[in-house]
């Protein structure tokens, strides 16, 4: 059987907080990584081989970045169709092989997560490369992971548990499961997608996998058995929240777009719970243990309470 070997990665978005995760794992993997950064940009990516100081808006200056480069990896948060149609024409014009979106959310294949306002740029960027994949241009992949599996995220409050305030907030119980991913996981997916022996099957694909399948009530527990906390309990309906959020939309009201994470992970059809699609056993990625998530909130917790 043929494969597909890819050396050289030119990554957008390498100094964020995702970007440096996903710079990490490709060095790892052993691949060439080139960081393609913004001409004023004072960040510096590091570990990457090489530094590129481009004008994002100019695809005749990314065209000439991206030559000789295999793949072309978008970390940038908050995509949208104008400015990543840019740089994925002059992955075209630069002769690349494959392109990696910056997806990096829930499940983007049910019709109810369609609908929502928040996925509405990842949709459009996703059917741009479907178009450029099925003309036979460039391969496109996407990683999706689900909600980001970072600790502060889980103890604000709004999802599950604030140690602060000893206040848990439940949506339809609070034992809805959605998969989700730290961003070390996202990285090492990116890395394992491009590999020689995965980078055939995963061409055209968006791919999902997840660290840890969690809900909001496991979270709280870990994190009461943790701190030796009660914690009191709202719960509110996904429902209502859904509707409240849609109805503020169509008003031109945007302060409740956030409200839409919440079906988004955890309604019923809208596919938060994707272990059923996932490829964590075809890339060879362990599911973390009920340990290791005590242990990532313990540690957690602790440097933020100065122990």
């Amino acid at each position: 059987m043929s494969t597909t070997t890819f050396r050289s990665v030119a990554l957008l978005g390498a100094t964020g907080n995702l970007g440096s995760k996903i710079l990490a794992a490709l060095n790892t993997a052993g691949y060439t990584v080139t960081a393609i950064q913004r001409k004023d940009s004072k960040n510096v990516a590091s570990g990457a081989a090489n530094s590129l100081k481009v004008d994002l808006t100019s695809e005749s200056g990314l065209t000439e970045a991206f030559k000789g480069q295999d793949v072309v990896v978008s970390a940038v948060p908050n995509p949208v169709l104008a400015t990543e149609k840019v740089w994925m024409d002059a992955a075209v014009s630069a002769g690349v092989k494959r392109i990696v979106l910056s997806e990096y959310s829930t499940n983007l294949e049910t019709k109810l997560s369609q609908a929502l306002p928040i996925v509405k740029d990842k949709l459009e960027i996703r059917k741009y490369a479907e178009t450029l994949g099925s003309s036979g241009k460039i391969g496109w992949s996407s990683v999706n992971g689900g909600p980001f599996f970072v600790p502060f995220i889980w103890t604000s409050g709004w999802m599950g548990a604030n140690p602060k305030t000893k206040k848990a907030s439940y949506h339809d119980g609070g034992n809805k499961i959605v998969c989700t991913s730290t961003l070390e996981r996202i990285g090492e997916s990116v890395a394992k997608i491009l590999a020689p022996e995965h980078a055939a099957e995963t061409k055209n694909k968006s791919i999902y996998t997840y660290s840890a399948p969690v809900s909001e009530r496991k979270i709280t527990d870990i994190i009461a058995k943790i701190t030796g906390s009660n914690f009191s309990e709202t719960n509110s309906s996904i429902d209502e929240v859904t509707k409240d959020a849609f109805a503020a939309f169509e008003k031109g009201d945007m302060s409740k777009m956030m409200h839409f994470y919440i079906p988004f992970c955890f309604g019923d059809g809208y596919g938060g719970d994707f272990r059923d699609q996932a490829w964590n056993e075809k890339l060879g990625l362990k599911e973390m243990s009920d340990k290791e998530v005590e242990d990532m909130f313990r540690s957690f917790l602790s440097k933020k309470n100065g122990a």
